[in-house]
């Protein structure tokens, strides 16, 4: 049997397809912020700022970091300190939400989000070796008229930065068919689209997705194996799934540890469920830690976890030019680290 190092494990190559720039934003970064702008906070610990045990505190915790964030220099700091956190855990290329619903009640017009998010991922992008995209999340408790707003003011923006258009939030109460003219009003201006869904929600979110919504992705769709045609489906056309399984045990508490998270049973029946750490700086837990957590949590092979980075690019909204390239990439690193580590390569790789 193949001794694996979790060092080996944390240093593969990654692509990361769940990921809140705000729900990444350091906590020291906050508290400077929220200093400078005269927000009051819970705690001015760092240690303290982001505890939480449920969704609900979760997301109210959330809405304190966005009412920290209020000028575009706010925003690009926190989506190029982002992506310097995602290089440090091997991310090689991140889709990334930014969400602009959490902030425009608070004043602040989507496009200083935009001017700010985008502006650091190009700073990111140029610096560091990351490929950054972003995806704009509209928030669903705020309703289809935000949904079309927010599908209105993607399609004006730099298409080669801004890939697509997600929803996010609570779903319990939320009628997720109401949303179905924003998402084909996103289809009709050329947007990816894809939806939280099944997270804190029943499968049938998750099939209103992909059935109604013309959803090409589904974040977290937790539920899934609920409804066993649903999940044929959805493994015969190669729709994702971006699991975060971390994220589900500390956030949502739908289950109680990694160990019982239902990836692997998805990945077992064929659907191309990848690894994402969803809000990283919140749960200081990145996608080294994800990648390390699932491997123990299910005892999956080097080989297996090798195939969930490559999986990644599959279920990437890249060019298929670039995920070919992607792919050699990656495949050339996976040879360096065994090598690194003594261990076989193999031989189709060689």
């Amino acid at each position: 049997m193949t001794v694996v190092a979790e060092e080996h494990i944390r240093r593969l190559p990654k692509v990361e397809l769940h990921c809140h720039v705000e729900g990444a934003a350091r906590a020291s970064t906050v508290l400077e912020f929220a200093r400078h702008h005269g927000v009051a906070l819970p705690s001015h610990d760092p240690d303290e700022l982001f505890t939480f045990t449920d969704l609900n505190q979760f997301l109210s915790i959330y809405s304190i970091i966005c009412s920290s964030l209020r000028t575009a220099d706010d925003f690009r700091r926190i989506a190029y300190e982002a992506c310097e956190d995602a290089v440090r855990a091997g991310v090689r290329y991140r889709e990334m939400f930014f969400s602009p619903g959490f902030v425009i009640p608070l004043g602040v017009p989507v496009s200083t989000v935009w001017e700010g998010v985008s502006a650091g991922v190009r700073e990111a992008n140029h610096d560091l070796d990351i490929e950054c995209r972003l995806v704009l999340d509209f928030d669903k408790p705020s309703g289809e008229g935000h949904a079309l707003e927010m599908v209105g003011f993607a399609a004006d923006c730099d298409r080669e930065l801004l890939l697509g258009i997600g929803a996010d939030s609570v779903e319990r109460g939320i009628d997720h068919r109401a949303f179905a003219t924003a998402f084909r009003a996103a289809a009709d201006a050329g947007l990816h689209r894809t939806i939280h869904a099944g997270e804190d929600g029943p499968v049938d979110n998750i099939a209103v997705a992909v059935r109604e919504l013309g959803c090409e992705r589904v974040d977290h769709g937790l539920r899934l194996l609920d409804d066993p045609e649903l999940t044929r489906e959805i493994a015969d056309r190669r729709i994702p799934l971006t699991a975060c399984p971390t994220s589900n045990v500390m956030i949502a508490n739908v289950v109680p540890d990694v160990a019982s998270h239902p990836l692997a049973e998805q990945r077992r029946r064929g659907v191309l469920a990848t690894v994402n750490s969803d809000d990283p700086g919140m749960m200081r837990f990145d996608l080294a830690d994800e990648y390390a957590a699932v491997w123990s949590g299910f005892g999956w092979s080097l080989e297996e976890m090798e195939r969930i980075s490559l999986d990644g690019i599959e279920a990437s909204w890249m060019s298929d030019d670039k995920k070919e390239r992607m792919r050699s990439r990656f495949r050339s690193e996976f040879d360096s680290l065994r090598r690194e580590y003594s261990l076989p390569v193999v031989p189709t790789r060689a």
